[in-house]
């Protein structure tokens, strides 16, 4: 019985290339699917310095909002490391979101594009990784958190 469960879960990431994912502790909603290239199985190795390039779809937003704020958080054993997401990428309504334009409607269906070379202050650990989209009153539009394997 858990064979099969365990199949099932995975059958679909191996097939479209998606990779599995957490909600974040702190809540929020999900995307319908997440991709990061290179990566169908946690925990996704990330190479410092090398192109990050992560996709979300079907995110909705839960309220009207101007602006959407993108953000990184990497934790180590619970621990955040520091690593923030650089300024130019912040405003994921100038860099980012597909499918939709700013200002979004509450209920609005866009897609999420990150792509990054990030440079992790730490190699050779499994960190969390946190990546999420804020409205412009501080809603969490969606939220996810994947395990990495930070290699130099």
């Amino acid at each position: 019985m858990y064979k099969f469960l365990l199949i099932v879960a995975i059958l679909p990431a191996i097939a479209f290339g998606q990779t599995p994912f957490r909600p974040c502790r702190a809540g929020g909603p999900v995307p319908d699917s997440v991709a990061i290239e290179g990566c169908t199985a946690l925990p996704c190795t990330i190479v410092s310095g090398s192109p990050l390039i992560a996709r979300a779809t079907g995110i909705r937003s839960p309220v009207a909002t101007p602006t959407v704020e993108a953000h990184i958080v990497a934790r180590v054993l619970g621990l955040d490391v520091g690593f923030r997401i650089p300024e130019e990428l912040r405003d994921a309504c100038a860099v980012g979101i597909s499918g939709a334009s700013c200002p979004l409607a509450a209920g609005q269906q866009f897609d999420y594009t990150l792509n990054y070379a990030m440079t992790l202050p730490l190699t050779g650990i499994t960190a969390q990784v946190e990546v999420g989209l804020t409205a412009a009153d501080g809603t969490r539009i969606t939220c996810i958190e994947i395990d990495a394997q930070i290699v130099s």
